[in-house]
């Protein structure tokens, strides 16, 4: 009986299985589309290739990319679809893209949200890279332990704003930072301002951060996006803050995703292969 249920899970199951596990459905925000996004007819038999592709945006370059390597499965972070649609058309991008991934049966599931508030997701792994100390979600999960929106970390000793800045830029493979500290330092001081500021907890959250993460105790809030007003709120509360821009701490944690996906399917009854878009790309430039 057991065999038998065995030759029930295909690849597509196998792969949507281990991010349900990894990064539960219900953990999403209200309204976000992740999921099996586009499923597949035809499945990958054992014993054969199978290729996922990572990819921060789904964009047709990216899906160009993904066929030329008979790619058989697509994890995109970003939904597919933002809205629900009531037609199908080749007239759009969105159409064009699940037009196109169901005539090659190509299945695409996002992570999304889901994947921000989940135990071990991406709020997590940013915390965890920063800084050994005590971790908590922000907004706790009111069923799932751990899990949640943002995180707070609580580090034992204080170090340097300074060591934090270039973690992060490693990390992230980034030149530059956007930061707006706390107090007046002009461009010239501003390495030894870095240096002597010292920072104990940090404040995690991947996507536009709201005004929500100003009511908690932190040092140094990390973020990818935040507006003006929240930033001025922010160093009025004596909070330093640290912009990655958007896409960069998700492009940067689906390397570690990647790397994890590999070693779950290394045993497994398909030859997979697991790798990160070459063309996926933030569309924004500094110039």
């Amino acid at each position: 009986m057991r065999a038998g249920l065995e030759q029930l899970v295909t690849f597509q199951r196998a792969v949507s299985a281990s991010l349900a596990r990894r990064y539960p459905l219900a953990l999403a925000e209200a309204g976000d589309h992740v999921g099996l996004t586009v499923g597949s007819l035809r499945e990958v038999e054992r014993g054969n290739s199978a290729l996922i592709m990572i990819c921060v945006d789904l964009t047709e370059q990216v899906l160009c990319e993904a066929l030329a390597q008979h790619a058989t499965f697509i994890v995109t972070y970003s939904p597919v679809i933002k809205s629900p649609i009531r037609s199908l058309s080749t007239d759009d991008v969105t159409g064009r893209i699940l037009l196109t991934c169901a005539q090659h049966s190509l299945a695409v599931y996002s992570i999304h949200t889901a994947c921000d508030n989940a135990y071990g997701g991406i709020n997590d792994w940013l915390a965890h890279s920063v800084a050994a100390g005590r971790i908590r979600p922000m907004v706790p999960h009111p069923e799932v332990i751990d899990a949640g929106q943002g995180r707070l970390l609580e580090c034992e000793l204080s170090a340097p704003l300074s060591n934090l800045v270039e973690r992060l830029k490693k990390l992230l493979q980034v030149k530059h930072l956007r930061i707006a500290l706390a107090f007046m330092v002009d461009e010239h001081s501003l390495s030894h301002a870095l240096e002597a500021c010292f920072v104990k907890t940090f404040a995690v959250q991947v996507g536009v951060t709201s005004s929500l993460v100003l009511t908690f105790p932190a040092d140094v809030l990390i973020t990818s996006e935040m507006s003006h007003a929240d930033v001025l709120a922010a160093n009025a509360k004596g909070i330093v803050v640290i912009l990655t821009g958007r896409s960069t701490i998700e492009r940067a944690y689906l390397g570690f995703l990647r790397q994890e996906l590999q070693d779950e399917f290394a045993d497994s009854d398909w030859s997979v292969k697991v790798k990160c878009s070459q063309v996926d790309s933030n569309p924004l430039l500094v110039v």
